[in-house]
């Protein structure tokens, strides 16, 4: 038993960390189902890469997980739904999340080490109860159960819970915003792909609300980092059998400011001629729920225990990112 297993490894993150571990020499076997439009093992991170295997399949087949994660001593699992409309639209899709978690969870033994990828989200809208960043041992602050913005911190916190319930020495990771070139390219799901998706298709920047809402926001390069770092903390003998950690970047930014330095940064790689227009209350979800919130992390534990810092500056990340899409055009909106 030896290597590492990534469920969901064919997204923005999963790729990467993919890469990044088998430049070491370490073999890695990525699973997904490639049901997510932007799911694809056909990418620069993954083919022909020594030491990286692409399988196609999906966790509620239990025989496959029994036989994958009797193969591999370490876990990453990142498979889940992902993007806000996607699950306020799709409920059962995600929460049929947690059966593909029951059968990962009943495959780990004593010597597994599981990292999980948790998400901001499960402190729900926590900036109405507390006027401080997010803190790991926070209470989770949701709307009632009819609002279907909360179903999915609402199973990440469940598959927190069966994770550091699990046989296997776990890691949880509460990931915040991250962020990239490609990310969710063509079919944009989150703000920034969301953002420079009207950039390339010079339309006005709509905003949830008046865009007061304060983020920060991980480049894909540190938030790797930060797994590798939680990868070699998790295999100390000393660490706890099962943690939790934020990990994200240190730079609050109101959602219109954001908006306003994409506008701001895209002329100079070459993406914009003048400057487009930013609309409040221009974007609206398919049910209405609280979108005022903010969402900024205390990363001071993962600071201390893991030596986590973001490294690359919003200004930085965000020219990375527009820069990488010259000469793209939005296929779906």
């Amino acid at each position: 038993m030896g290597g590492v297993l990534i469920t969901g490894g064919a997204g923005l993150l999963g790729r990467n960390l993919a890469a990044s571990i088998a430049a070491r020499g370490e073999g890695v076997t990525v699973l997904d189902d490639l049901s997510g439009v932007n799911a694809s093992f056909d990418c620069p991170e993954l083919v022909g890469r020594p030491h990286i295997t692409c399988l196609k399949g999906t966790l509620r087949d239990e025989a496959l997980v029994r036989s994958l994660v009797a193969e591999h001593r370490v876990v990453v699992h990142l498979a889940s739904v992902v993007g806000v409309e996607e699950t306020v639209t799709h409920t059962v899709a995600t929460v049929r999340n947690l059966t593909s978690t029951l059968n990962l969870v009943a495959a780990l033994t004593h010597d597994h080490l599981v990292l999980f990828a948790s998400s901001a989200d499960v402190y729900g809208a926590h900036s109405h109860l507390y006027d401080r960043p997010m803190r790991e041992d926070d209470c989770f602050v949701y709307e009632h159960g009819l609002v279907n913005r909360w179903v999915y911190p609402h199973v990440k916190a469940l598959e927190e819970n069966l994770i550091g319930n699990s046989a296997a020495r776990s890691v949880i990771l509460r990931v915040f915003n991250t962020y990239g070139p490609g990310m969710d390219f063509p079919a944009p799901k989150r703000v920034i792909p969301h953002f420079v998706a009207s950039v390339l298709a010079r339309r006005p920047l709509r905003l949830s609300g008046e865009g007061l809402q304060r983020r920060t926001f991980c480049h894909v390069e540190d938030m790797v980092r930060g797994f590798e770092l939680a990868l070699a903390y998790g295999c100390d003998a000393r660490a706890a059998r099962a943690e939790c950690f934020n990990l994200g970047g240190d730079e609050p930014i109101a959602i219109r400011e954001l908006a306003q330095s994409v506008i701001e940064t895209a002329p100079g790689v070459g993406l914009l001629e003048e400057r487009l227009p930013v609309e409040a209350n221009g974007f609206r979800y398919s049910q209405a729920f609280d979108d005022t919130w903010s969402r900024v992390p205390d990363i001071a534990r993962a600071q201390e225990r893991l030596g986590f810092r973001p490294r690359v500056s919003l200004d930085q990340a965000l020219r990375r990112t527009l820069a990488h899409h010259r000469g793209d055009r939005v296929i779906q909106w």
